[in-house]
């Protein structure tokens, strides 16, 4: 894309309005590297980006760029790779903006360069945002074709695609950390770093220690189906994400294919869940051109603030057939989003309980179809609505809280931290699935206590260690730990500033019972659950049931 056009779409942002209404950066992706000096710095095309083209420098500047961009009251994002090379000179070998040069001089990723990189990308061009890639340690295997031909040198893989214990998860995260360091250096504390590994090498469950976003996925591709891959690939990792960290499904596919002006309805379920799924909101169309329908669908105010809500909570799910509810805390006592959705073929009548949303039986609520940016008729007990095929509906729900004096873990995901999940790379479950969820044991089996089904809690495995950022703020802990598979007992823990509080052993044969600690005044609190390995190495799958704090 030329200087021209990309200046034009960065007013574009601002002229739509929606720059005002929250989009910030313009962020340019692969293409804009030309060649690696032998002094280590890159060189920018600035075929592309002419302003680059600054005497006397042998490389150019991206300031005059940036410079641009915060003119507009903007920020500015650039595109790296962990390994030597990037995806495009693998998977475009016909774009006409790869590398130049020789097989060094086309090594433009940050393998080896990671200082200098940052250095140069955040303190002399006045970057705020850097998107890293990682096809460099995943695709210039010895055995790729380009690199049989002698184009690239070979990279032993640290990713293997689809395949976690086969990848070096440690690895990938240490590249990661030490561009994270670079850009906190360079960029302070107010720079964004994300982490595009797809959701390989166990990204998912690290990246919030290493970055600010992390993709979840592969590439979202224009269709519905693809789509509903990335939704899966995070709905379930509420307990991953929080304030300053976020799962990213990727871009939105709104404008293109399945999600065009011409199919409104998938647009905005599109939008729909990336919100109630507390996603990055990035766009990947041009404004210049975009339907006034589309634009009215990523630009409607309500539905941003609920994916920008302060809480940061992103949305738990919940599964009926073809139906997908998810409810998500907001900030304010007994405020709730929640999303209706049908991604079927075929129109339903789905329904969110005052079970789901956590509010008293009989209470009635007010509810706001924010689509519709009108106020419905109050509810009691359930709000029901009638869905067309690939259709959803999106509520701002105030209500009475079903215990006024407690909060449960389920409505708080973004104060907690996974700090230890029971399992390694040889153990960890197949991408897409998380090790520690709400509502459910870690495959997906609901949480019971003495035959019943408990609606409330987290599931996980034994050997792990939760951090619950408590904040002083709660008079005692309650829980029913469970253990859900293994005939081992396991021993839970409680820690109130990282003093004991309370222990209990419990096994699968015994009767569950409820337990609670004094954490008054705790800033944080621990949950721990010790046990012996299990079935496939892995230890058994526990349970903090219907967990929560009193006031």
């Amino acid at each position: 894309m030329s200087m021209r056009r990309k200046s034009a779409r960065s007013r574009a942002i601002v002229d739509t309005g929606l720059a005002r209404k929250g989009y910030r950066f313009i962020n340019v992706d692969d293409g804009w590297a030309l060649r690696r000096l032998p002094d280590g710095r890159i060189r920018i095309r600035d075929s592309m980006f002419p302003s680059a083209a600054v005497r006397p420098s042998e490389t150019g500047s991206f300031k005059p760029f940036t410079d641009y961009i915060h003119s507009l009251g903007l920020k500015a994002g650039l595109y790296t790779d962990i390994g030597r090379n990037t995806c495009a000179q693998i998977w475009d070998a016909d774009s006409p903006n790869l590398p130049v040069g020789t097989i060094a001089e086309r090594q433009v990723g940050s393998f080896g360069h990671a200082a200098q990189d940052i250095r140069t990308m955040f303190a002399d061009w006045r970057f705020d945002y850097v998107k890293i890639d990682a096809c460099g340690v995943a695709d210039y295997t010895s055995a790729a074709a380009p690199v049989k031909a002698d184009q690239y040198q070979a990279f032993a893989p640290m990713i293997v695609r689809g395949n976690i214990p086969a990848s070096d998860a440690g690895a990938v995260e240490k590249l990661y950390a030490t561009l994270g360091d670079a850009v906190r250096r360079w960029g302070g504390d107010a720079a964004v770093l994300s982490i595009c590994a797809w959701g390989e090498a166990l990204s998912p469950l690290w990246g919030h220690r290493r970055g600010n976003l992390w993709r979840t996925s592969p590439d979202i591709e224009f269709t519905w189906q693809s789509m509903l891959g990335n939704i899966d690939s995070m709905v379930d990792g509420a307990l991953y994400a929080g304030p300053g960290h976020w799962n990213d499904p990727d871009m939105l596919a709104i404008g293109h294919g399945d999600f065009d002006a011409h199919h409104l309805v998938e647009a905005r379920s599109h939008f729909t869940m990336w919100a109630i799924m507390a996603s990055p909101l990035l766009l990947g169309y041009d404004l210049r051109t975009a339907a006034p329908a589309l634009l009215d669908i990523v630009g409607n105010p309500e539905v941003i603030a609920i994916d920008q809500d302060p809480a940061g909570n992103q949305g738990v799910p919940y599964r009926t057939g073809e139906t997908m509810v998810v409810v998500r805390t907001l900030a304010g006592t007994g405020a709730r989003a929640a999303a209706l959705f049908n991604r079927g073929n075929a129109p339903v009548e789905a329904r969110v309980t005052w079970q789901q949303l956590g509010f008293a039986p009989g209470r009635r609520a007010a509810v706001r179809d924010v689509w519709a940016r009108r106020d419905r008729e109050d509810a009691t007990d359930t709000i029901t609505a009638k869905l067309p095929a690939h259709g959803a509906v999106l509520l701002r729900v105030r209500g009475t809280p079903a215990d006024p004096n407690a909060a449960l873990l389920d409505e708080m995901p973004a104060r907690m931290n996974i700090a230890v999940d029971g399992l390694s790379p040889a153990t960890a479950l197949p991408m897409g699935q998380f090790p520690a969820r709400i509502g459910s044991a870690p495959d997906g089996s609901p949480l019971t206590a003495n035959g019943r089904r408990l609606a409330n809690g987290i599931g996980l495995f034994a050997n792990s260690r939760i951090e619950v950022r408590s904040d002083g703020q709660f008079r005692r802990f309650f829980a029913t730990p469970l253990v859900l598979s293994g005939t081992q007992p396991v021993r839970f823990r409680i820690y109130a500033d990282r003093t004991l509080v309370k222990e209990i052993a419990a096994d699968r044969s015994a009767e569950a019972r409820s337990i609670e600690a004094d954490v008054e005044g705790a800033r944080v609190v621990e949950l721990v659950a010790v046990g012996a390995p299990g079935d496939r190495g892995r230890p058994a799958m526990v349970g903090w049931g219907d967990a929560g704090f009193r006031r």
